[in-house]
């Protein structure tokens, strides 16, 4: 992994993860209150899941400095890493497993491939050239105010380096390894000297107390005593069904836990209750309740250790929320960005918010004449929605109001009633009808918003709740907000799309023959199919005109690219063809034409054409010179079957001024077959393995004595077919036959 890798790469540890760990850790470490054995522990936890080697310092607290290690499969690696910290704390400020504990402050070292120390000395460095670590981090062991060391999680695993998030999770994982440790430390204590427990009590900053096995308090501490605002000497002698009862909390929350760790001598950890205040507020605590045993294995009391976590789970809830809220703005972005429809745009905008956010959405857009015109409402009650339209369409808005919805389209600032109050609608209408009507909404909050992009207010976003009793916040003032700057931003888009296809349509109607004219003596048949969207201007095109009293001429080509440039260059080619044709010259001359004029048009774009000149031939037959400029083949499927590419490839027009275009002629005896074709036909189907030519081949040996018409639709359903989906490019198909003898069979 290159640094780069590693700075793109993810946490060792997610999220979701750190919450699981920690949570089976605290449930590991809380197996026993064994000093020894919780040291073991906590050497061991991370180890292999987070880190390949952890090693625990813990500082001197009166019984001397000591180390500990999870262990390493080689034990000549694991010797020379305790052999390199223990050298290092014998040398002032060297050793960082120290200062971490001293200052507690974390280290954090992501990749340290290439950063051994100069002052390893030859084996020991080979060792660690061995060893190839690859990451780590230090975080300091700290509980109760107290440092208690430090812990040193090692990766030398491929790939895994720790990142930011990892130290948090890191330093979480050792708070509860440290309290583990405390725990440890303090019962081990505590078994030798009760005057230690009474200290521990005294100084502890958790909320800490001892209760029999009548759940009576034997022992609390000052902490305890003000998390349940009374006095020590109040709560010593009480039983805590007592307590509880007194302050109004039922017994349920907590009783059950204590009547579990003494029948079973199993801790419970970590428990999260919430507790109501006078003024209606709440206290979030984490609670765990481990057993105090006596030498003979039996449980002789409840340790309840309680914690004040309300900031925390403040903090907590808000990250969730947030996270909520950003969820729930890429779903709306992946639905704003759903469809370019103009009608669906407005619809989906208005029912994005139902009913997750609010009960009620609106939406409003500016007409010419500057009325808010209410163009989607959404609610989950069709009666509501009936009654919202009727009051709407009843009490139109006064445009010149100096609030709700025309005062945020004419200033941009967003309207926000976290309470609507009854006083509040009095005072705003008059009507006692239109008053009536507002109450049955039953509205209790409200924020307006306004539309915006490129620059310009064009409406309103409005959301309300009602039913639901929600009044919305500032978390959710500024999610309307930002929904109001992503539906706008979306409804503009679909509307300049749903102008630019109806524009699209518009032009390409102009660029193709409104229907195909009458030819003596022949029968015609045409296709276009556009591929994809917005994409009808310009690309193929076909064309059938007369150009004499005798001859017509018939125009297959493909302008390159899509979009305005091709449209224009498309026009130029359809009237510089027709132009051309007039004059008393083969197609050849009529393409070079196109050639000059496109390179004299200066235009990016090039072509393919082919133009053919027909006219009667003896015995009801057509005959035709054609030319093609850079253009796929016509086919000409005789009434057997036989199918014959015909043409002699030339150059594309608009490319170089010196091009070499051939005329050949061809006939049509009766119910045979002239195909125009793009290449949308040929080049249809996997990129791989195309439909091409044999494929067109294929179909039109089947439609010998068939009708213009039906050659046309065989065609265009075999392109089709051919692929999964829509084709990729478009597609136009001209067919002519001579009209006298043909069988007609479709």
């Amino acid at each position: 992994m290159t640094g780069s890798e590693t700075s793109s790469a993810g946490p060792v540890v997610t999220p979701e993860q750190a919450l699981e760990f920690v949570a089976s850790a605290s449930a590991l470490l809380a197996r026993s209150l064994d000093y020894e054995t919780t040291l073991r522990e906590v050497a061991r936890l991370a180890v292999p899941e987070v880190a390949d080697w952890c090693g625990v310092l813990l500082a001197d607290l009166g019984d001397g400095e000591r180390e500990l290690s999870s262990g390493y499969a080689d034990p000549a690696l694991e010797a020379a890493l305790l052999e390199i910290r223990a050298s290092r704390r014998e040398e002032e400020g060297a050793s960082e497993s120290r200062r971490v504990a001293q200052t507690g402050e974390p280290i954090l070292a992501t990749d340290v491939r290439a950063a051994i120390d100069e002052t390893i000395d030859g084996h020991q460095r080979a060792l660690i050239e061995r060893l190839a670590p690859k990451s780590y981090l230090i975080v300091p062991l700290a509980a109760r105010g107290r440092a208690l060391g430090s812990m040193t999680l090692l990766s030398t695993r491929a790939g895994r380096h720790y990142l930011e998030s990892d130290l948090a999770f890191a330093t979480a994982l050792a708070e509860r390894c440290a309290l583990a440790i405390d725990n440890a430390r303090l019962h081990d204590r505590a078994e030798r000297s009760l005057s230690l427990l009474d200290t521990v009590f005294s100084t502890a900053p958790v909320g800490l107390a001892l209760v029999d096995r009548e759940l009576r308090f034997v022992r609390v501490n000052e902490t305890f005593a003000a998390f349940n605002r009374c006095a020590v000497r109040e709560l010593v002698g009480r039983t805590v069904p007592e307590i509880l009862r007194a302050a109004g909390h039922p017994e349920s929350d907590v009783v059950p836990s204590y009547e579990h760790v003494l029948s079973t001598g199993a801790a419970v950890l970590d428990r999260e209750l919430t507790t109501r205040t006078a003024d209606g507020g709440a206290r979030h605590w984490n609670v765990s309740f481990t057993p105090v045993t006596h030498a003979d294995g039996s449980v002789t009391g409840v340790i309840v250790s309680v914690v004040d976590v309300t900031e925390r789970r403040v903090l907590l809830d808000a990250e969730r929320d947030a996270r909520v809220r950003a969820d729930f703005l890429a779903r709306a972005g992946a639905i704003l960005d759903a469809s370019l429809d103009y009608e669906e745009t407005l619809r989906s905008v208005a029912q994005i918010a139902i009913p997750e956010i609010a009960d009620w959405c609106a939406v409003s857009v500016l007409d010419d004449a500057g009325i808010l015109q209410e163009v989607a409402t959404a609610h989950v009650d069709e009666g509501q929605r009936e009654l919202g339209a009727e009051i709407s369409r009843r009490f139109p808005t006064d445009p010149s109001a100096h609030s709700g919805t025309y005062a945020v389209a004419r200033s941009g600032e967003t309207a926000y009633v976290r309470e609507v109050t009854d006083e509040m609608l009095v005072a705003a209408v008059d009507d006692p009808e239109h008053l009536d009507l507002i109450r049955r909404l039953g509205l209790r909050s409200v924020i307006i918003a306004a539309l915006k992009a490129r620059g310009r207010i064009f409406g309103t976003f409005s959301l309300a709740s009602a039913e639901s009793g929600r009044l919305f916040d500032e978390a959710d003032l500024q999610l309307a907000e930002e929904l109001a700057a992503r539906a706008g931003m979306a409804i503009d888009n679909a509307r300049l799309y749903t102008e630019r296809s109806r524009i699209a349509h518009t032009l390409q109607v102009k660029l193709l023959p409104e229907r195909l004219p009458e030819i003596p003596r022949a029968l015609m048949a045409a296709r276009y199919r556009a591929a994809g969207e917005l994409n009808e201007v310009g690309g193929d095109f076909y064309d059938v005109f007369q150009r004499s009293s005798t001859e017509w001429a018939l125009v297959v080509g493909d302008v390159s690219g899509k979009g305005a440039e091709a449209a224009a260059v498309t026009a130029l080619a359809r009237y510089t063809l027709r132009a051309a044709a007039l004059e008393d010259a083969p197609p050849s001359s009529a393409l070079q034409r196109l050639n000059t004029a496109m390179l004299y048009d200066d235009t990016s774009q090039f072509a393919t054409v082919v133009m053919a000149y027909l006219s009667s031939g003896p015995d009801g037959s057509i005959d035709l010179r054609l030319a093609l400029a850079g253009h796929p083949p016509p086919a000409v499927v005789r009434r057997d079957g036989t199918v014959e590419m015909v043409g002699q490839y030339g150059t594309m027009a608009g490319l170089r001024p010196d091009v070499a275009v051939h005329d050949v002629d061809v006939r049509l005896a009766a119910d045979d077959v002239l195909l125009l074709y793009t290449d949308g036909v040929t080049e249809a189907g996997p990129r791989r393995t195309p439909f091409g030519e044999a494929g067109l081949i294929s179909v039109l040996s089947g439609m010998g004595g068939h009708s213009p018409q039906a050659v046309v639709d065989a065609v265009e359903r075999a392109v089709v077919a051919a692929q999964p989906g829509d084709p990729r490019d478009d597609i136009a198909l001209l067919a002519i036959c001579p009209s006298v003898g043909t069988s007609g069979r479709g």
